[in-house]
Order: C-alpha cells, then structure tokens, then sequence
C-alpha cells in the first residue's frame, strides 16, 4: 500500500469517528443506484443539492467531505485547491482537478428497453463537465457499462478502460484515452474512435457544431496529469474488479470501515421518502409495524394472503381512465352524459395496446342524485371493461379540486381552453369531509358501492381515497380516511383495500395509509430517481407495490425512465391518461411547464381517433413485464 492510501485511510477513519458521534444516523443498506461516494478529497470541494422534489426548484450549497454521498442532479465544483475522487455505485471512479465544475446526470442501473433479467440491466454514469478536468477509470469494458461525459462541444462515451476530457486553450475541449476504446461525438457532428493511447480535441465551429481533430497525447501532456490523484486510482483501482459488490458495504469492506456513509442532501434524495430522512420509519422491522385488525375476519390481510393475490392476477399495467367525452368524473358518470358506445371504443384500444387493468373515479355526488342508477352504471363499465380483458379498480373518495367548486350534478362546464384539466372536482369535497353531520351519507355510499360488486371478479381492488389531504385539507381528512377504512371491512370484500400515499411519505396520514392498506400503493409525478428512493422506503413493508398514478412527461418522469424501475422493483402500475379529450391533460401543467420543450405532452397515451402519441411508448407497455432472475 502507498504512503497515499494510509493517509487517506486515516484521514477516513477520523471523519467517520466525528460522523459517528454528531450524526448518529442507523447503518444504511446498500443503494442499488443513484450515489456516488467521495472516497478522497483535497481543498475546498462543494455541491449544490436538491432538498425537494426536483421540479420545485428547491436547492442548497453544502461542502463536500470525504464520506459524503451524492446522486444525480448534483452540480460539483472544485476550488483552486480542490481536487476530488468519487466512487460511483454503478461501476466507475472519477477523479476531478482543481478548478472543475459538473454535474451528475445519470447513476443508476436501468436497461436499455424492459430488461428480460438482470443481465439486461445496464449502469449508467452520465456527467456533463462544465468546466475543468475529469478522469476516468472504469476498468475492462463490459457490456452492461454506460460511461459518458458530455462537454459544450461533445460527447465521450464508453463502456469501461480510462481516459481524460479536459478543458484546453482556444475553447478547444481535449481527450486522451488512456487504455481501451472510446467513442467521441462532436456536436451535431459525426462519431470517430480513439484507441488506447490517442488523443484528440474539440472545438465549436460556429454554426452550432464541432470540429473533431487527432493529435499527439504529449502535445497537452499537462491537461492529462492529475498529481495527487493519481494515487487515489492507483489504490482504489482495484476495488472495481473486486468479488465485493460495488456499493456502499462493499466500499466500506475495501477501505477498512464500518462507518455510515453520509447523504450530502440529509437522504432527502430529492424527495421526503428516502430511509435516511425518516430512520424511525424505515429502520423498523416488518414485525414492529402496526397490523391493525389483521387475520381477523373483516380486517387487514396477511402477507400470505396479499401474496398470493398478487402472484394470481399477474403483472398490472393499467391506465388511469376517464373517457374523452367526459370533462370531470360528474360527467363521466351522469345518467345522461355516460358514454358507453365510447367508453367501449376506447377500452378496445387499451386492451389492444397491452394494458390488463383501468382505474377509474367513482363520484359520491352522483351516486347520491341517483344511486340505483349509478350502480348501473358502474356495473356497465365493469361489463364493457371485462368484455376487453381489463379489471377494474373503482376510487371511492378524491380530495383533487381542480376546478376550485365543490361537485355538482347537472351540466358540467366546457374545458379552460389551454388550460390541464381545470374542471376536476373532488368527491365528497371539502365541506362533506369536514362535516361529521354528513358522514352517514358517506357511510351508506361506501356499503351501498362496495356491497354491489364486492365478490365482482371484475374487480381488481378497491382504492378507497385518490390523493387523501389534498385542496389544502392535509391531515383534516385522516378522520374520514380512517373511517372510510372501517366502513370498508366491515363489507368484507373479497378484493384487497388500498389507500395510496402522494406526499410526505412519512407524515402522521401516510403512516396511516399504509398501515391499514392490505397493499401498498402510492402516486409519484417526480423524475425516476425520487421514485426510487420512495420504493426503497416501501420495501421494508414487504407486501406488493403498486404505483396508483404517474406520468409527467416533462419532468423525465415518462414511460422510458420509468417502467425498467417498476420491472426491477416489481411494481404494478396506473400511468394517468388513457385518451386525449375533455380533460386535457396532454397540456402541460403552468406550474410544471417545461419551457424547453413547450408542446411535450404531459399525459395521456391516445390521440382521439386512437392512434399512439408516441409508438415507442406503447412497446414498452406491451413488452412490460417484472425483471426476472438470471
């Protein structure tokens, strides 16, 4: 061992005694993706952090230590003296000179297409280098590996070896590969080779584009020299093709401590549900969690029980349904507005897309107008749904208030022109959830729905609340969430009971839900990174998960990022919007308007005449299926 690597080590040693003492915080399990670790640092090194969901915009500067954690989104700059040596979970170590500034846009395991088995899976470290010097070590190219570093002039991938991109004179952006093959993409430009040993420079035309030009490594030899980095690869090199895995125990193992690694975020990770922001939560045991009722007759299934059911009905890929002749679930639902011949239509096409299940409002003002009529309805709905091959997961209650109206029945308004599905309305709406004078109504609609249909095979389960707290509600509908539960086992159904988490996964009102929930279930419109750190959360309740709601094509949360996640986690899922209509949720929310991309369309799969917004989008549902093992 070098006279770096004690140093290091002992410097290691001493941060994770200091970390030990003012964190305090729980060992954490390996992190499947998404970190990199700072295994060595020299200078001043800091990083600007996302402390919220990504799409708030919210971030913080902090310092980098060694022992710090970071994952993607991270914007990283080195001081004068500040050099750097990451270890990144999927498979590389990048080492970053002084004067530097990146960002980390990938670091996780994902897969070209769905992954068949885990040998599909491909791990990717994507960096965009702003300015400054990166080198890379990634060891023997393999397959299954995903480097690339894109500069203001190109792009350098590769699928292992080492090389440098650093920053020249004359705005000229200089590679060199030190060992392996690399492929260099010039901006709008075309893609050439360098073997182990070449070198060569970019350079912006002018026009948008970049010139590519070979030249001889020792002509900027200096841009390729990282001194005292240089030790830090030597002895961590061999970490890379180690038989430990390549994460954080693993790292911990190689370098000779038990200490935590810290997030840099406070395991925020761009959203409140990583285990590291909530350790009373996520460091439970199964058997600690609250089993409220369960085995008895009426009450919470077993995991025995909830397993099999889930083996049973097979993967769920369904949508979020609401015909495009409808403006909000009044409409939908309306004895003169229901829409049969297109609701037929279109459910035709969902099967013939790939979907096997549809989630759909119900509407309490409705069903109060009309009951015997409403459930004939939904009957219907279940009769056309099942003629297509497609189970039904009926929603009783929804906080959701678009519209800002309480519900009426009678003629809906016509859609805010430009506006994304402004006339939603909630069901009961707010007065009714805060009015315990009115519950026995709510009482009665709840027996008198889930009585009709609760040995229905056409069922798939009974979502009991759509996005419980919402319209500034917060925890003043726990009360009724918590009733609706009770009025919900006292029918006993022969369908599971779910009530999905949106928000704050670790407040009083998702404990809540998921303690009561036979399944868990949840809705995220986040980029796949906070969705990942909520399925680590999620996990450690052990039952089967399905997400309830998502789609949000502007923020990366699309089917490309997303299904591979849920085919690795073995998730369910309901992405929103089947069909373009009345509802407009193509249209791009003001709040979440992508000003780069303002015609990207936010929801839904279908045009109105049924042909695909996007082809590629409906051969992955088609092709979706859990990752099996190899």
């Amino acid at each position: 061992m070098n006279n770096t690597s004690i140093v290091f080590r002992a410097g290691w040693l001493a941060f994770s005694a200091l970390a030990g003492c003012l964190l305090s915080l729980p060992a954490q399990a390996a992190k499947p993706t998404g970190e990199a670790v700072v295994a060595a640092m020299t200078g001043q090194v800091q990083a600007r952090v996302y402390t919220a969901p990504i799409h708030e915009g919210r971030t913080e500067l902090k310092d980098l230590f060694e022992g710090a954690s970071i994952g993607e989104n991270v914007r990283v700059t080195t001081g004068k003296d500040g050099r750097l040596c990451l270890v990144c979970s999927p498979g590389a170590i990048l080492c970053v000179s002084p004067n530097t500034e990146f960002i980390i846009r990938q670091l996780r395991h994902t897969a070209d297409g769905l992954p068949k088995s885990e040998a599909d899976l491909i791990r990717r470290i994507h960096v965009q280098l702003v300015a400054g010097r990166i080198r890379v070590q990634a060891g023997m190219p393999i397959p299954t590996l995903d480097v690339r570093i894109k500069t203001p002039v190109g792009t350098i991938a590769a699928q292992g070896g080492s090389f440098v991109v650093a920053q020249g004179d004359q705005d000229r952006w200089n590679v060199m590969s030190e060992a392996y093959e690399l492929a260099v993409t010039p901006r709008n430009g075309t893609r050439a080779k360098l073997k182990a040993g070449e070198a060569a420079w970019m350079a912006a035309d002018g026009e948008d584009r970049s010139q590519f030009q070979p030249e001889s490594a020792e002509e900027n030899a200096a841009l390729y020299q990282f001194e005292l980095c240089n030790a830090f690869f030597a002895d961590l090199e061999p970490f890379i093709h180690h038989e430990r895995p390549f994460d954080r125990e693993g790292l911990g193992e190689y370098l000779g401590t038990t200490a935590p690694f810290v997030d840099l975020d406070s395991g925020a990770l761009v959203t409140d549900a990583s285990p590291t922001i909530r350790p009373s939560v996520s460091s439970l045991k199964t058997s600690a969690l609250p089993r409220p009722g369960e085995g008895a007759p009426g009450g919470r299934w077993d995991e025995i029980r909830i397993w099999k059911w889930f083996d049973d009905v097979g993967t769920v890929k369904g949508v979020n349904y609401i015909p495009r002749t409808a403006v909000n679930s009044v409409e939908m639902w309306m004895a003169d507005t229901f829409d049969p011949d297109t609701i037929d239509e279109e459910l035709g096409w969902a099967r013939g897309i790939g979907y096997t299940s549809i989630r759909v409002q119900l509407q309490f003002a409705v069903w109060q107008a009309d009951p015997d009529g409403f459930l004939g309805r939904v009957d219907k709905l279940l009769e056309i749904a099942a003629k297509h091959g497609l189970r039904v997961v009926p929603v009783l209650f929804d906080d959701l208030n678009l519209a800002g109206e309480p519900p009426q029945v009678g003629k809906q308004p016509e859609p805010v022109p430009g506006e994304h599905n402004a006339r939603w309305v909630p069901s009961p709406g707010a007065d009714a959830v805060k009015d315990r004078s009115q519950w026995p109504a709510l009482e009665k609609y709840v027996e008198d729905v889930m009585g009709q249909f609760k040995r229905d095979p056409r069922v798939l389960y009974w979502d009991l609340y759509n996005t419980a707290g919402n319209d500034g509600l917060g925890e003043d509908t726990l009360p009724l969430l918590d009733q609706t539960f009770n009025w919900a086992r006292s029918v006993e159904a022969s369908q599971p009971l779910a009530v999905p988490a949106w928000r704050k996964f670790g407040s009083a009102m998702s404990a809540r839900k998921f303690e009561r929930s036979d399944l868990i279930t949840f809705q995220s419109f986040d980029s796949a990174e906070s969705i990942e750190a909520r399925l680590q959360l999620l996990r450690h309740y052990q039952r089967p998960i399905i997400c309830s709601d998502w789609l949000m094509r502007q923020v990366g949360n699309d089917f490309e990022k997303i299904l591979p996640l849920f085919s690795v986690y073995r998730v369910g899922w309901f992405n929103q919007g089947l069909v373009s209509g009345k509802t407009h949720r193509p249209i791009q929310e003001a709040r979440y308007r992508a000003e780069k991309d303002p015609d990207i369309w936010q929801q839904d799969v279908l045009n109105e005449d049924g042909t695909p917004y996007d082809r590629k989008e409906v051969e992955l549902i088609q092709g979706f299926r859990f990752l099996e093992a190899p």
